[in-house]
């Protein structure tokens, strides 16, 4: 049918889809989320996701101001804790920053059964990291 047919099909699929979708409900839904992630100290070892808060616009400024670096997987353990299903993970890193010697710490987050390949040891991975604090981590 060519690409104006493709397009047109997209575009109906799309109407109908969005015909379908409780905007309402996934809006309550984000909002538990963001009220369940606001409650945990990212300093403390029961927080997720290392120096990331709930609110994007303070990660995204606190991203901004971190250090590159790279953290080499040493051990992974889950923690027993999970997260709308998602277990929560203790990743063993040696962290690296340019002009730094490597040194050990550890990251915690969620980590999808899909996505724990990522996460063996040996994997490396990109990290920013505090200024203030060299354990506070954000994935990236």
């Amino acid at each position: 049918m060519g690409i104006l047919g493709d397009i047109g099909r997209l575009m109906k699929a799309g109407a109908k889809q969005s015909a379908n979708t409780d905007y309402a409900a996934n809006l309550k839904h984000s909002a538990d989320l963001a009220e369940q992630y606001a409650g945990y100290d990212p300093n403390t070892p029961s927080g997720t996701h290392g120096a990331a808060t709930a609110n994007p616009f303070t990660n995204m400024a606190a991203f901004a101001t971190m250090r590159r670096g790279s953290g080499t997987v040493v051990s992974l353990a889950p923690t027993g804790a999970e997260v709308e299903g998602t277990p929560v993970y203790v990743v063993e890193l040696d962290l690296k920053t340019d002009g730094q010697d490597a040194y050990r710490t550890s990251y915690q987050t969620l980590i999808a059964d899909s996505a724990r390949s990522n996460w063996q040891p040996g994997s490396v991975l990109p990290f920013r990291v505090s200024h203030e604090d060299p354990h506070s981590l954000m994935l990236g």
